[in-house]
């Protein structure tokens, strides 16, 4: 009997045993499901949150904002999932490994703007990397995930939205006058005319003194917070903006001073269109001016290259009373444009590159009216001397009268001098370049260029049909607008 008890004794302690041992793992797998179960919730969370904010053009609180490869990390609201699990949430704004078979080089931040390298899409970074850690009852999941962008394309953007746009310093004087109109409406003029439109940009100091009439805006844009003092816009003279001044976006005045308090002069130099209460010193009424200094610049494509079948024009030097038409045909070798004297020279539609651009005395250069696409000039820069293009006397006598129709583009940081009491219908893109206008002309379109320099009777008729961007891109004057951030695609998922 004594045998037979401890044979029972023993078979019941291995028995509760085994029991204890099968109720452990049972715990274990319990809990183990539950930490990953908790993982993949909150995982689910965060991306789904990521996804409505960028959805509804916010940011989300999980979100790594700064591509510096340090995550973020944030605690999940404490048994939002499971009761008694803890789940650390971590967000990594970085691009997955370059061998990664998920990755998408055209999704990576692009070369600088102006650099003339740029091929991405974006200029930020977008991927995500999110992992998500559940804690419970000493035991630990984590769940990886890589997110790729998804972008929804905004189209294309004018190149040339206002009728001067500097980089640098902007400069009116004299009796220098802008208006605007649109040459798709007829000819300047009459009821194709606009007093308030013709609008002036820098991202940098607008100066306007003498007679200057300013027919628009004035737009200032990348004042760099902290420097409340700077001077970015001065006025002189009898010089007045017939619109208003905006610093960064907020309607100012040339007088204004620092603070969340408006002076006595503390309101838009306007005469005629806008007009804002005394003492008011910002477009909301209400926002301070040094609340304000601090905005993008305003951003610059490079200047498009001459493709590879354009016409490569050779060494033209035309002077005295000749006459020159300039047909399409085989390239030749690269040198300048000279044209002086009486001299003539008709150029049909088409691309020409050459190194700099040179007219004189009652030498003209001839868009003949019929032409049905633009006249585009790319000029290099490489010749001798500081100038790439030099425009005076006559000049250009686009017969077209839209000047879309003959484009001078460069990413030469020569100077570029247009001068004389001729009429020029053209556009001007040289974003490197310091620009001169100075005579007593008329320039209908547009210049870009870096630091812009109008003295003179100068009078810049800017042509709004270079706003729209269907035309603008119908005349190679627009670029591709950056997609927006709609929100995330799961394309890689790792349990850890």
């Amino acid at each position: 009997m004594v045998a037979i008890s401890c044979m029972a004794g023993i078979w019941m302690a291995a028995s509760i045993g085994m029991v204890m041992t099968s109720f452990n793992k049972a715990t274990e797998y319990r809990y183990a499901a539950v930490v990953r179960s908790s993982a993949e919730a909150g995982l689910d969370y965060v991306v789904a949150d990521l996804n409505q904010n960028y959805s509804a053009g916010t940011t989300s609180f999980y979100d790594d904002l700064s591509p510096d490869g340090v995550p973020k990390n944030t605690n999940l609201p404490a048994n939002a999932f499971s009761s008694g699990v803890a789940i650390l949430a971590t967000v990594n704004n970085i691009a997955p490994e370059s061998s990664s078979s998920v990755y998408d080089p055209t999704l990576d931040p692009p070369a600088p703007v102006g650099s003339g390298m740029e091929s991405s899409l974006v200029t930020t970074n977008q991927w995500r990397v999110v992992q998500c850690t559940a804690t419970y009852a000493g035991l630990s999941r984590s769940i990886r995930v890589v997110l790729r962008p998804m972008y929804e394309s905004t189209g294309s953007l004018p190149m040339l939205p206002y009728g001067i746009f500097a980089k640098g310093v902007l400069n009116g004087s004299g009796n220098m006058r802008t208006d605007s109109y649109n040459s798709r409406n007829g000819a300047y003029g009459g009821t194709n005319l606009d007093n308030y439109n013709g609008s002036i940009a820098s991202n940098k100091k607008i100066e306007i003194g003498g007679n200057t009439i300013i027919g628009g805006n004035a737009y200032v844009s990348s004042v760099p917070k902290g420097t409340e003092t700077e001077v970015v816009a001065t006025r002189s003279g009898n010089a007045l903006i017939k619109n208003q001044l905006k610093v960064n976006g907020i309607a100012t005045g040339f007088t204004a001073q620092e603070g969340p308090n408006p002076g006595t002069n503390d309101h838009v130099q306007a005469t005629e269109f806008y007009t804002p209460p005394t003492g008011v010193r910002t477009g909301d009424y209400t926002t301070p001016i040094d609340s304000s200094l601090e905005q993008n610049p305003v951003s610059l494509v490079t200047a498009p290259l001459a493709p590879v079948d354009s016409y490569t024009v050779g060494a033209i030097n035309v002077s005295g009373n000749g006459r020159l038409v300039v047909r399409n045909g085989s390239a030749i070798p690269s040198g300048s444009i000279n044209v002086s004297g009486n001299n003539t020279v008709y150029v049909p539609p088409g691309e020409y590159k050459a190194s700099s651009l040179n007219v004189s005395g009652n030498g003209q250069i001839v868009i003949e009216s019929n032409a049905s696409r633009p006249t585009k000039i790319f000029l290099e820069g490489n010749s001798a001397g500081s100038t790439v293009a030099q425009i005076s006397g006559n000049g250009v006598a686009n017969n077209t009268a839209e000047p879309a129709k003959f484009q001078v583009l460069t990413n030469s940081s020569k100077n570029i001098s247009i001068s004389g009491n001729g009429n020029f219908y053209g556009t001007i893109y040289a974003p490197s370049s310091n620009i001169s206008v100075s005579g007593n002309g008329n320039v209908y379109g547009a210049i870009v260029g870096n630091d812009a320099t109008i003295s003179g009777n100068a009078f810049m008729h800017y042509d709004k049909a270079l706003l729209d961007p269907t035309y603008a891109e119908s005349v190679g004057l627009s670029y591709s607008a950056e997609p927006i951030l709609t929100g995330f695609k799961t394309i890689s998922w790792q349990e850890i």
